[in-house]
């Protein structure tokens, strides 16, 4: 804006020569009559100025998730879309996380990458001691106001990180009912979503309750192009590093290791080999047997899960009432219940960890015992 445009400036001029006008008159002793004449300025709206203000300096930054956004998201948890927000970034969990028993269906909020210790979660500005968003019902929800700048000065050391406060529906009048449907283009990954949700409102309070019920299908990491494989890198003394498709020198035929002095190191050429594909391995020779390498890497990654499925029933109630002018008694009751599920490569059972294998055993071809 110019601050120079023609009735902001006149009005300035006015104020500036009215002022100069009354300090002569004083100091002269002269009154001057006053003008009645008046000029009538139209409405200056100030969008952008230099002038310095405490208000606007010190006022931290807050995104807003208003419910249409919500909606339109497609997400059966609120958690999955606040990750979603550039701001939310680190080491946060959610039903993709496979390796820790899927977490039990939780999500977690994790402001610019400190941790969801350290980023303080609210509903209707009081601390929300269970702290997982997938337990509240997006039913519920009318706002989700996300701080991200810290805030530990106002909350403690909690919202160091910043704070998500979820604001909860209130006045609601009416019923609805929601349903939602996906799958993905490989024909897996089925989720379904049911919604109800009612209210009363009058002069004396308001109540809102509601159910939910969603689930989500597992999705394998081996129907994926980008996860069906493990990768490793690699590099050597005067080799650049590369990558290659590898995973776990546990094989499922098994890895044997043979100790310095042993004679089949002669006749393999190697200290590693592992049983040819078809062989039976009674014998120890290279019909049976081939030097390990990185082709023969058990390719745990297909097995592994890139979506936990995990099946979540939630209930709600949101209550008011007005006991007078000034006093108000309010209720809000949550009731969630998930389960969750994981799915990891085999373990390896080897004997070095401890584990004795006899020569007696069906899967020893040696006919002598093994163990640490």
């Amino acid at each position: 804006m110019n601050l120079m445009s023609n009735e902001l400036f006149k009005a300035v001029r006015y104020a500036l020569y009215a002022g100069a006008t009354a300090a002569v008159g004083l100091s002269a002793g002269t009154v001057l009559a006053q003008d009645d004449s008046s000029q009538k300025l139209e409405t200056i709206t100030v969008t952008g100025s230099n002038i310095r203000r405490v208000d606007i300096e010190t006022s931290n930054p807050v995104v807003t998730v208003d419910r249409a956004t919500i909606e339109r998201s497609g997400k059966l948890t609120v958690g999955d879309l606040l990750q979603q927000l550039p701001s939310v970034t680190g080491g946060n969990v959610n039903t993709q996380v496979n390796n820790g028993g899927a977490y039990a269906g939780t999500s977690s909020i994790g402001l610019r990458g400190l941790g969801s210790q350290r980023t303080l979660v609210l509903i209707n500005g009081q601390r929300y001691l269970n702290g997982d968003p997938n337990a509240i019902p997006s039913s519920l929800i009318e706002r989700i106001e996300v701080l991200t700048d810290g805030a530990s000065a106002v909350y403690g050391s909690d919202a160091i990180a910043g704070v998500v406060n979820f604001i909860l529906r209130s006045d609601y009048q009416g019923a609805e009912f929601r349903a939602d449907y996906g799958i993905s283009d490989h024909d897996d990954g089925v989720r379904k979503g049911y919604h109800f949700t009612f209210g009363q409102t009058s002069d004396k309070g308001s109540i809102m309750a509601g159910v939910e019920y969603n689930k989500q299908d597992q999705i394998l990491a081996g129907n994926r192009k980008f996860s069906k494989n493990a990768v490793d890198l690699t590099a050597g003394p005067n080799t650049a590093p590369y990558t290659f498709i590898g995973g776990s020198s546990s094989v499922l035929g098994g890895r044997i290791v043979l100790p310095a002095g042993n004679p089949l190191r002669d006749t393999f050429g190697c200290s590693q080999i592992v049983v040819n594909p078809g062989a039976t391995g009674n014998v120890a020779d290279t019909s049976n047997y081939h030097c390990f390498t990185n082709a023969d890497k058990y390719n745990y990654a297909t097995v592994n899960l890139i979506t936990a499925p995990t099946e979540r029933t939630s209930a709600f109630l949101n209550g008011t009432y007005h006991l007078t002018d000034s006093v108000d008694a309010y209720l809000t009751v949550m009731h969630s219940k998930t389960s969750s599920s994981s799915q990891l490569a085999p373990s390896v059972i080897t004997s070095g960890a401890g584990l004795r294998i006899s020569a007696d055993s069906y899967y020893n071809p040696f006919g002598l015992e093994f163990g640490p």
